[in-house]
């Protein structure tokens, strides 16, 4: 069966989910075909002004009722929804997808410093063990040049994104009750893979 392919291959299958899929198109979590892949990212999270990630839709991400809820539950909306898709098919795992075309604003500001990159590291500790998620995936649109004309730019972006991962992979790895998985996704273009140190970055990530 398809299922016994995704939990004895080595493949993996990945899907992504947004949270804005729950609206007009109405494709809910429970929709999603986890007997045939091995991995979803769920997109966005948010970086604020304090460096610090946020959900990037509450009502989505953690206060929709779907049928079953209840009134009283802690946790509803989106992310209540994967916890119970990965209790059905526990070899799927999950990752927050952060930042994205529109929530890169901050980006730069949160790899500046020691300090930044210290700050966004734990939040994203407290973030994927709050919510039960498997790994934090970083779409960071972009380093040193393009994305948004309100993004924050800087030259010295390239190198502190390879800080930024290297502490968040040093977080990752000190949390005792589960192994966290780092991604990243990036851009193609020549001046986007330019504007990345990828061979920097390759030791931090899964």
């Amino acid at each position: 069966s398809a299922k016994n392919q995704t939990m004895t291959s080595d493949r993996i299958i990945l899907a992504y989910f947004t949270a804005w899929s729950v609206y007009d198109s109405a494709h809910y979590v429970a929709n999603i075909p986890a007997d045939k892949i091995t991995h979803i990212n769920y997109a966005f999270a948010n970086i604020g002004t304090d460096g610090r990630i946020a959900l990037g839709d509450s009502w989505a991400d953690t206060d929709k009722p779907f049928d079953g809820d209840t009134w009283d539950q802690p946790l509803r909306g989106n992310f209540n929804q994967l916890i119970k898709l990965k209790a059905k098919y526990p070899h799927v795992r999950t990752f927050i997808f952060i930042g994205g075309w529109s929530g890169s604003t901050n980006f730069s500001d949160a790899a500046l410093t020691d300090q930044s990159r210290s700050t966004f590291a734990t939040s994203c500790v407290e973030f994927v063990a709050k919510y039960n998620f498997d790994g934090v995936d970083l779409d960071w649109e972009y380093p040193v040049s393009g994305g948004l004309d309100s993004n924050t730019h800087r030259p010295e972006d390239k190198q502190n994104y390879v800080l930024l991962l290297k502490e968040l992979r040093r977080q990752l790895d000190a949390q005792i009750d589960k192994k966290y998985l780092l991604t990243v996704a990036t851009g193609a273009a020549s001046q986007r893979i330019s504007d990345l140190d990828l061979l920097g970055m390759a030791p931090y990530l899964d």
